[in-house]
């Protein structure tokens, strides 16, 4: 029971290190994005604009 055991463990151990080091790579691989956003940085009026609904989306 014992070397089953521990065939089981390092089996599990293996497809964890396999998951880590794909996890990692795609990780890695991914296009580097801002890590700020800015933000509208005004006040909005009572009811919602064109104008103000292109801001808050960041079309214009």
């Amino acid at each position: 029971a014992t070397p089953f055991i521990a065939g089981v463990a390092v089996a599990a151990v293996a497809l964890a290190g396999r998951y880590g080091v794909r996890a990692w790579q795609a990780y890695k691989a991914r296009p580097p994005a801002a890590r700020m956003r800015r933000f509208y940085e005004g006040g909005f009026q009572s009811t919602m604009t064109r104008r103000e609904a292109a801001l808050i989306l960041g079309i214009r």
